[in-house]
């Protein structure tokens, strides 16, 4: 009899034309409800897309469904161990500068001393380093959320690293609450608000956005970095919960006059959005009678 090593997992790799890419990635999402990370070069005619699972067999399980429309140039589902993760990382994650007065910074590289706030992070087997736009759009939003609206209390939906709420408590909000649906990432998010000096500040724990329960009264500001499809699902419980402003994100630009249109009809008021030309963020003011 074998143990489960839970240090290992399985990664299905995907080789397909950068035409098709886009497609592949939105039925990655869909299907798998996994976050694809894309791995190509400017003006490459091939893109590489990398999906992440607990085990081998998932890996395996994919790779016989993906639909015989697309172009699938290769596909490979290999086991990988944990340092291969960190390998991936240590070779992508690079140190962010975000503004006038943040900085993400990659747990293996130094850290810089001056005025800056630096936010350490180590992925670990979660997502969230300051290097996709989504991200950068709520550290960003955040800031000036913080500048503005001076909030008190915070709820970060989906929190994968940890890295918006530890950046929110860093920037002075006294009450913050994170949780994610993966189990993996609220240990990721514990030891990442250690190695900023924030543990104990942060209450982190394991939801489901869709399910009623993850807040108890509604805070000042709530960000959500999550797919489409799911804030649709969940925007009259994150109105709720909010009190002030609401940062979304994980949205593809094509999908945000959808996004919204939907929370603007349940209350909110669009304050700005950004986009990188494939991602897009929101930020929405409540509207109170």
């Amino acid at each position: 009899m074998t143990t489960e090593n839970k240090n290992c997992g399985g990664q299905l790799n995907l080789r397909v034309p950068s035409c098709e890419a886009e497609r592949v990635c939105e039925w990655v999402r869909d299907a798998l409800e996994k976050e694809p990370i894309e791995l190509s070069k400017p003006f490459a005619e091939e893109v590489q897309i990398e999906i992440y699972f607990d085990s081998l067999l998932e890996a395996q399980i994919a790779k016989k469904t993906l639909p015989a429309q697309f172009t699938i140039l290769s596909a490979e589902a290999k086991e990988y161990q944990e340092q291969d993760w960190t390998t991936f990382w240590q070779h992508h994650f690079k140190i962010t500068e975000l503004g006038r007065n943040l900085r993400i910074v990659p747990e293996w590289e130094p850290v810089p001393t001056d005025d800056k706030i630096n936010i350490v992070i180590n992925p670990g087997l979660s997502f969230g380093t300051g290097g996709h736009f989504t991200t950068k759009f709520c550290l960003e939003a955040l800031g000036k959320a913080v500048e503005e609206l001076h909030p008190k209390s915070m709820i970060d939906a989906g929190t994968g690293s940890g890295i918006l709420s530890i950046t929110a408590v860093k920037l002075g909000i006294s009450e913050v609450a994170a949780f994610d649906y993966d189990p993996v990432c609220i240990d990721q998010c514990t030891e990442n608000a250690a190695r900023n000096g924030v543990d104990g500040r942060i209450r982190f724990f394991q939801a489901d956005v869709l399910e009623p329960g993850w807040y108890t009264e509604p805070v000042d500001l709530v960000c959500a970095n999550i797919l489409t499809s799911v804030l649709l699902d969940a925007a009259p419980l994150i109105i709720r919960s909010a009190k002030k402003r609401i940062l979304l994100s994980g949205i593809r630009e094509i999908e945000a006059d959808a996004v919204a249109d939907t929370f603007i009809q349940l209350g909110c008021r669009e304050i700005s959005r950004d986009g990188d030309g494939q991602w897009c963020g929101l930020v929405l003011d409540l509207v109170r009678s």
